[in-house]
């Protein structure tokens, strides 16, 4: 009998353990972010430094997608990162080696979600929760790609969220790599521009200097308007949600 209620003790309380070693993980990134160099180290100027000193490596793009995929599980925000992306590589490079680190990292954040997180929460969801979870279920493909595409929901925080959710993994890793791409091109696009007006011309003639610096200009302006309006897609999906519902 005693062997018994040991037994069901344990088939209680490890889930519990499990999501308790899950939110130490999720929160790590924050806590290493705030009272380690870490922080420091990702500053704007430090990285900068970092990137510049490594870029003529063959192995620079395998150090960036590993920070990059590390950074992701411990939930740091990668905004910075994926700016210098487009300083470091520019436009093509840096999309594909964000592209990369983010789908990697993604993926295993979600499998570690699944693994600590899920039993406990297939257990305690009910109600308007449950239904929630089937329609992930049932159409995760199509809201992974909606919550991607208008992201409401920070992308650290998404990749945890899913990994306790009901969805599909193949579902989830479609919705992701396709749902990342537009923003993901964006910002390394920003960057690659800022870094364009930053350097245009610095060993030309002064008229080649200011058509260049223009066709600088011109990117930078595309760019940022193509960052401004994806910033706003939340707001805009929110209110036009809600006289919907009206």
């Amino acid at each position: 009998m005693h062997q018994v209620d040991s037994g069901g003790r344990e088939s209680r309380t490890w889930p519990v353990a499990r999501l308790v070693i899950l939110l130490a993980v999720a929160f790590s990134g924050f806590l290493a972010y705030s009272f380690t160099p870490l922080g420091e180290f990702l500053q704007p100027l430090a990285m900068e430094g970092f990137f510049e000193s490594i870029k003529g490596y063959w192995w620079a793009p395998l150090v960036f997608i590993g920070l990059y995929v590390i950074l992701t599980i411990l939930g740091v925000p990668m905004v910075i990162l994926t700016f210098f992306s487009g300083f470091t590589f520019g436009v093509l490079y840096g999309t594909l080696y964000v592209l990369i680190g983010a789908n990697i990292g993604a993926n295993l954040a979600f499998d570690l979600a699944r693994y600590l997180g899920r039993d406990f929460i297939s257990r305690h969801i009910r109600g308007p929760m449950d239904r929630i979870d089937r329609q992930l279920r049932n159409q995760g493909f199509l809201r992974m790609l909606q919550l991607r595409l208008i992201p409401v929901i920070p992308f650290n925080l998404l990749n945890f969220a899913a990994g306790l959710s009901g969805i599909r993994k193949l579902h989830y890793m479609l919705g992701t790599a396709i749902g990342i791409t537009p923003a993901t091109f964006i910002y390394v696009y920003t960057a690659a521009s800022l870094m364009q007006v930053y350097m245009a011309g610095a060993e030309l003639d002064e008229i080649a200097r200011a058509a260049l610096r223009s066709s600088a200009l011109t990117n930078l302006g595309i760019a940022l308007a193509l960052l401004v309006t994806i910033s706003l897609t939340p707001m805009i999906y929110r209110k036009l949600r809600g006289k919907t519902r009206q």
